[in-house]
């Protein structure tokens, strides 16, 4: 049983593949024109657009597990010399969204926000906040979402609301009063985070009060009273939506982070889905993609990031398997990009 239980991690471990063994056709474009979706690895993604930018949950210390590659960490801090080397400039950045308090979505944010993106608010759960404070982020620069605020996707004719990139917000359908609000804009959907194996979710609860300091185990970083999808429009010099992008934060079980109704009627251009685990939820993304029906579908969270090497190609999550995940989009050929990679935004209708 002892061998038994030091050979498991070394199995695990070595169950990551290159993604051409597991049907997965890898883009790596870079040095594109703007407007693109900058693809930072995990769940991360950035974009600039007229002079501001979006950040969604930047990851890039990918602690791992005795420092082995595939193995999930019992212990997580964050690596400022690996973020500051990765993080791509984004000074320009109004809007951080993160979806829920995993680390692998948060633990970065506090370095991120104090040296890379010193315009930015960042918006997410009651939890968000109080980790965020044990970060020592500036509490004027985070946006709690309470519930009236999140889209409920059992209520897809309730009105959302629009957060924008200069502060306001505003219900569709109606407009911000005073000076132009911004050029971007996001709306919180409820969603869930799909388990992690055989449909539980290993790493749930929330935090209730402001932390000290920050969790030093995986399991201190607690999911959060909500996981939230997001819908963002760039917008133009008239406030119109230039480009709707709709991101799922995680796998979700129908109709949870499905967008509702929206006032302008324009679609969505591009789908921003979470690979990583697909299979613990029923008809995903299939249901999903019936209601988004985007011009783009783009794969993110799809790589293995425990201990991962950003010199080296990226590899599949362990024990993750995909070719099922692509019967699911059987009309959609899906952009999946490489950590650090770009892709371009469909051609502007």
């Amino acid at each position: 049983m002892r061998w038994l239980l030091l050979a498991l991690p070394l199995m695990i471990s070595a169950c990551t593949y290159l993604p051409g063994s597991r049907h997965l056709i890898v883009s790596n474009q870079q040095s594109l024109p703007e407007p693109t979706l900058h693809y930072l690895g995990v769940g991360g993604w950035l974009v600039h657009w007229k002079g501001e930018g979006v950040l969604l949950a930047p990851s890039f210390s990918n602690p791992g597990g005795l420092g082995i590659r595939g193995l999930p960490p019992l212990r997580v801090k964050a690596n400022p010399q690996r973020i500051d080397a990765l993080m791509p400039s984004a000074r320009d950045v109004k809007m951080l969204l993160v979806g829920h308090a995993h680390y692998d979505h948060l633990l970065d944010v506090p370095r991120v926000m104090h040296i890379h993106t010193p315009k930015a608010t960042v918006y997410g759960s009651q939890t968000v906040g109080h980790i965020l404070h044990a970060g020592k982020v500036d509490a004027r620069r985070i946006k709690v979402l309470v519930a009236d605020e999140i889209a409920n996707p059992y209520q897809p004719s309730r009105r959302g609301t629009w957060f924008y990139s200069n502060g306001q917000s505003a219900k569709d359908g109606t407009r911000p009063q005073g000076p132009t609000p911004g050029m971007i804009r996001a709306m919180p959907i409820h969603s869930e985070h799909a388990g992690h194996a055989f449909g539980i979710n290993f790493i749930q609860g929330q935090y209730d009060h402001p932390l000290g300091t920050l969790p030093q185990s995986l399991f201190g970083w607690r999911l959060g009273e909500v996981t939230l999808a997001w819908l963002i429009d760039l917008l133009d010099e008239n406030g119109k939506p230039v480009y709707r992008i709709h991101y799922q934060d995680s796998a979700a079980t129908p109709p949870l982070g499905f967008p509702p109704l929206i006032a302008d009627g324009k679609r969505i251009d591009v789908e921003i889905l979470c690979a990583a685990s697909w299979d613990q939820v029923h008809n995903y993304p299939a249901a999903l993609l019936r209601i988004t029906q985007p011009r783009t579908l783009v794969l993110g969270h799809w790589e293995n990031f425990f201990a991962s090497d950003p010199k080296k190609p990226a590899r599949t999550i362990p024990l993750q398997g995909y070719k099922g995940l692509l019967k699911q989009m059987p009309h959609y050929t899906p952009v999946i990009p490489e950590p650090f990679s770009q892709v371009p935004l469909p051609p502007h209708e």
